[in-house]
């Protein structure tokens, strides 16, 4: 009998990339090293198994590959692309994905041309990653040039074109450019409907993030029969309790708070966020973004000391996540200090309002409406501090 190791891939298991893990979860592996005991009659038995994680085995394979094919060969560069998704998806990595990234699109855009589908797939790659560390600017820059390249190279209607389109309205929205961002998710919405049909998955998905640009622009009264429209779709199709109808019934819950239907807007916040907590956890963004809908109802109500100890809550969980410079971070703490001024609590406001002016100030510039609105708050606290 002989001992012998042999590496299982990932497709030998059927495994793809990993998704993102739920909150506080590791990714799982994404290979497993196998040690196995071959008999006499030649049948192997298997004696142990080790799980080798994704950033170990897709390193490994960027690695061989550019031992194998070169620095600059096509594959090399795919196969660290692939190394450089996942450390993206793991916190404390994210830097270095970002700079692996950088380093990506200018090796592809010399070998293979700026306006080529694999460059701007890492290009749309590094878009992402830079929003999701809260550099707005720089995303929005990135994906508009994504997206007009895509459209050169496969037209405006292709799959691609429009998903590029869709990552520079979500941005838009991030730097509060709400008309903007309204705009193209419509026009991303209408092209897609025209080519698949209204109850295609990635129409509904697209129905769902024009909804939610709708509420960020404060048009409520627009974005609540979208919504209800795309619930009954999903009904239809059984999926209301999946990821795509949560969201939708939370912004729904939003609208119907900002339309000052607060019973039935709680109600729905309520069991939005149950049954987000139950499958994510309670520091999920999607979980986040439901209890804050439920403090901004709580508020509306005047229960004010229960939408402040939620928000608190909220602040801790989305620094400890992002840090303290972090956009949402910032959000996190001026929807705090909203609540405080209301409920007289102005000497703490204040405190979070100056860190809110200066951070806006930052990221979205000294006169941006944001910036704006944070100074006009401490010039009515200073000039009413006893109220």
């Amino acid at each position: 009998m002989a001992l012998k190791w042999r590496r299982k891939r990932d497709d030998d298991a059927g495994r793809n990339e990993p998704s993102s893990p739920p909150a506080g979860q590791e990714l799982p592996p994404a290979a497993d090293l196998v040690m196995t005991l071959l008999g006499e009659d030649g049948q192997e038995e298997e004696i142990v198994r080790v799980g080798i994680p994704p950033h170990e085995f897709y390193g490994m394979k960027a690695n061989a590959a550019y031992e194998r094919l070169g620095p600059d060969h096509p594959e090399t560069l795919l196969a660290f692309r692939q190394y450089a998704r996942v450390l993206a998806r793991m916190e404390g990595r994210r830097e270095e994905a970002r700079d692996r990234f950088m380093d990506l699109v200018r090796l592809q855009a010399e070998v293979l041309g700026y306006v080529h589908e694999d460059t701007l797939t890492t290009a749309a790659d590094l878009a992402d990653l830079v929003r999701t560390m809260g550099d707005f600017v720089k995303a929005e820059e990135i994906w508009r040039s994504v997206w007009t390249s895509l459209g050169e190279l496969l037209g405006p209607d292709h799959p691609q074109t429009l998903d590029a389109a869709s990552g520079l309205a979500r941005v838009l929205e991030d730097l509060r450019r709400e008309a903007e961002a309204v705009a193209l998710h419509r026009d991303v919405l209408e092209r897609r409907t025209r080519l698949l049909g209204p109850d295609d998955p990635a129409v509904l998905a697209d129905a769902g993030r024009h909804a939610a640009a709708l509420g960020r622009g404060a048009r409520w009264d627009e974005a609540e029969p979208v919504l209800r429209e795309l619930l009954a779709r999903l009904e239809r199709r059984d999926e209301q309790d999946g990821f795509l109808g949560l969201s939708a019934r939370a912004n729904l819950g939003a609208a119907l708070c900002r339309l000052d239907r607060l019973d039935e807007a709680e109600l729905v916040v309520r069991d939005v966020l149950a049954a987000q907590q139950r499958a994510k956890g309670m520091d999920h963004p999607d979980a986040v973004t439901s209890r804050n809908n439920l403090a901004a109802v709580l508020h509306a109500q005047h229960r004010y000391t229960e939408a402040a100890a939620m928000l608190r809550d909220i602040l801790t969980a989305v620094s400890r996540k992002h840090g303290d410079s972090h956009p949402d971070t910032v959000h996190s703490r001026d929807n705090l200090a909203n609540v405080l001024i209301d409920n007289g609590e102005h000497a703490e406001a204040a405190q979070l309002l100056v860190r809110c002016r200066d951070d806006y100030a930052r990221i979205f510039g000294p006169h941006h409406p944001l910036t704006r609105k944070a100074v006009e708050r401490l010039d009515w606290l200073r000039e009413n501090p006893a109220l």
